[in-house]
């Protein structure tokens, strides 16, 4: 055994001389035989470790020496060989485990999935549809499909489209640019590995856009940036550029992020360039080669059990519930089994693939099979939620869930209490239950919303980003025959966990405004506690780009204002900036007080009339009205009633016979849900019904 063990030493002290770790003999040929080989040579040098670890130098002039010190040694290191070889033979199960899962490592290189992001209006859908487009789209559909999205111009609701360019697979998904549904862009860029960035060519980077581009670098994302609208006349590229750059060194990216490629484009004209905005090439063709060069292409393992984070859920009348993700590992198929749970500690659940689909441009299209790396969706699985992890159920391995930022603003919904409730023939839901469960379901597929009970049995809190976000949810189920009574928007405030601290949210405001209006919009501003940040040149000629810092409860309304008071003109968005220290002190809503009904009838033209010099009305001739019923705004800050259905008394006196010239009523105000919310005081609640808008005082309709 000994001289067996001093031949063994001699081969490997013969390699080691030589200056390699191989045995004679032996051929590399990938990964495992290179591990095998290391872990040979290392069994020949436990042999005799002291006369092994001495350099080839030495070891060439005592060869005699190190022969018979293994002669000596060999029981020793045969023993010491015994008690290493469990432990070898575990370390080599691991790492050829780590290995062979290395071999499994396949790159995707026929997709690529890429999110594109934006500050809201910069261009997103009109380039998404140009890209769809110029990529064999035969049937032109807007990514903007919905009816809401195309009547506001923005985009509401994430989505997803593909195109494929030199035989690639692109899959995009268009998210919304306001700040209200940023719920939606932190979700959708987990489907993601790369993020276009869209800049307007003139604006340059605004709020939103430092909240997405905050998102991707939080999750490392690639970014390219795509300086969009170049064909505008007050483009300004270069500054655009070096304020981008600007804004993410500010966030903290390295310099490898830092240098990001450039893209110069027209969504609407459907042109792009990489050298500059005035080389457009005759199509899109820089933008889709920049992608397929800089996003990066899946890594998947094709031995790892099934695996997709649910990041999306749709609806089918036919199918029921669709479920939209990546699928990270493993494969899916129509039938298969597959299991669902939120998290390692939640519980798993099962269900079956009924139907599966790609994306194919702006459409969803059967298929049998899905590999991992692509984007996808199915149904067959009716008890899922955003966040839960599609797995193997032999060997489940849950993903962890999507966390979005708390929201910052609430309102309450409660059932319709007015008099004048279920009068029309589109009210088809106003019970308590039927509210519940549809403000249930767009929780379950909203993430930035919360629902919680209510101050009264029949009403509920439901939290969100904005009042914009609210707002939609409030358009969308009036059109789908709900009836609801709302209160106003309240700031939700927190403790801070150190200190005790009251703390409430504060924003981040840009208004662009022309130069003779720059006094008013400061002087707004003063009065609701905003701190101006920043000033400069608008892009356009004789306008004021303004930053100020607000309590988001000082916001609230601001909108209205500032298009009131000049003239339509100021341009205001904001997005979240901090968590500040709550001063505690109350700012009216509106400086002018409200003109409520005390009866309950038609609005008469005789009242209305009379009515004329102490405000404007929202009401006109022969609508119905009730007590307690806000009807207008007053010229001053005070409240005020008035019995609108008061009939002017009989005489003997023969009427003119009708309102005509200057005896004729005002038109009324126009407002819609946004401008209510906009509007409404603390003790005030919104009528919705799917054919009215009713402001109403809360006490008097029976809401604490």
């Amino acid at each position: 055994m000994a001289s067996h063990h001093a031949a063994s030493f001699l081969v490997a002290s013969r390699a080691w001389d030589e200056g390699t770790t191989t045995l004679p003999g032996a051929r590399i040929s990938g990964p495992a035989a290179r591990h095998r080989q290391r872990h040979a040579a290392r069994d020949s040098q436990l042999s005799a470790p002291a006369v092994a670890t001495q350099p080839s130098e030495a070891a060439s002039s005592s060869w005699g020496s190190a022969l018979a010190v293994a002669a000596v040694t060999g029981c020793v290191a045969v023993s010491a060989r015994s008690q290493h070889r469990g432990r070898r033979g575990k370390a080599r199960r691991s790492s050829a485990s780590i290995i062979q899962r290395a071999c499994t490592m396949v790159t995707r290189e026929d997709i690529r999935n890429i999110a594109i992001i934006a500050h809201v209006d910069h261009g997103k859908t009109t380039l998404t549809n140009a890209l769809m487009k110029q990529c064999g789209l035969v049937k032109q559909v807007s990514m903007d499909s919905n009816q809401l999205e195309q009547e506001r111009g923005i985009t509401i609701l994430a989505k997803n489209a593909s195109v494929t360019y030199k035989g690639i697979k692109i899959n995009i998904v268009d998210t919304p640019g306001h700040a209200d549904f940023g719920g939606e862009v932190e979700r959708i860029l987990n489907m993601a590995d790369a993020c276009l960035l869209l800049v307007d060519a003139a604006e340059g980077p605004m709020p939103q856009t430092k909240f997405v581009l905050r998102q991707a670098l939080k999750l490392n994302k690639k970014v390219i940036v795509c300086i969009n609208k170049v064909d505008k006349p007050s483009s300004r590229c270069d500054w655009v550029l070096d304020t981008t750059f600007d804004l993410f060194a500010a966030m903290g990216a390295d310099d490898e992020t830092c240098d990001f490629p450039v893209v110069y484009a027209s969504g609407f004209n459907g042109v792009a360039s990489r050298d500059g905005p005035d080389k457009l090439e005759k199509d899109l063709t820089p933008l889709l080669d920049t992608i397929l060069q800089e996003c990066p292409m899946p890594r998947v393992d094709t031995s790892a059990p099934t695996q997709m984070l649910v990041s999306n859920l749709d609806y089918d009348a036919y199918v029921g519930r669709i479920v939209i993700g990546r699928l990270s590992s493993g494969s899916l198929k129509v039938g298969q089994k597959v299991g669902l749970q939120f998290g390692t500690d939640g519980e798993l659940k099962s269900g079956t693939v009924t139907k599966l689909w790609e994306f194919a441009n702006n459409e969803r299209k059967p298929i049998d099979e899905v590999k991992a790396g692509d984007l996808c969706a199915f149904s067959g699985i009716e008890d899922v939620t955003i966040g839960y992890t599609i797995v193997d159920l032999a060997d489940p391995r849950p993903l962890p869930p999507i966390v979005v930022e708390e929201p910052t603003v609430a309102m309450e919904f409660g059932v319709n209490k007015s008099p004048l409730a279920a009068r029309e023939k589109e009210s088809t839901k106003v019970t308590v239950p039927l509210i519940k469960a549809r403000l249930e379901k767009e929780c379950l597929t909203n993430l930035a919303l919360r629902m919680e009970p209510g101050s009264t049995s029949d009403c509920f809190k439901v939290k969100g980003r904005g009042t914009l976000q609210l707002g939609i949810l409030m358009e969308n189920m009036r059109r789908e025959g709900f009836e609801m009574m709302v209160s106003s928007p309240q700031v939700l405030l927190s403790k801070d966990p150190e200190t005790g601290v009251t703390l409430e949210p504060f924003e981040e405001c840009t208004v662009d405004v022309p130069s003779d209006y720059q006094g008013i919009i400061m002087e707004e501003m003063t009065k609701k506690g905003g701190e101006l940040k920043s000033m400069e040149a608008g892009a356009v000629e004789n306008t004021t780009i303004m930053t100020f810092e607000i309590p988001t409860r000082n916001i609230i309304g601001m909108q209205g204002k500032f298009m009131e008071r000049t003239s339509g003109t100021a341009v205001m968005t904001s997005q979240f900036s901090r968590w500040g220290e709550y001063d505690g002190k109350d700012i009216k809503v509106r400086e002018k007080g409200s003109i409520a009904s005390t009866a309950t009838g038609k609005a008469t033209y005789y009242q209305l009339k009379n009515m004329q010099p102490r405000g404007k009305f929202f009401i006109q001739v022969s609508d119905d009205v009730y007590a307690g019923m806000v009807i207008g705004v007053h010229n001053k800050a005070e409240n005020m009633e008035c019995n609108i259905t008061k009939e002017k008394a009989v005489s003997n006196v023969r009427d003119k016979g009708g309102p005509s010239g200057s005896d004729s009523v005002s038109q009324p105000i126009t407002m819609g849900i946004d401008d209510f919310l906009g509007f409404m005081d603390t003790d005030e609640v919104l009528e919705v019904t799917p054919n009215n808008l009713r402001l109403a005082k809360k006490a008097k309709v029976g809401m604490s």
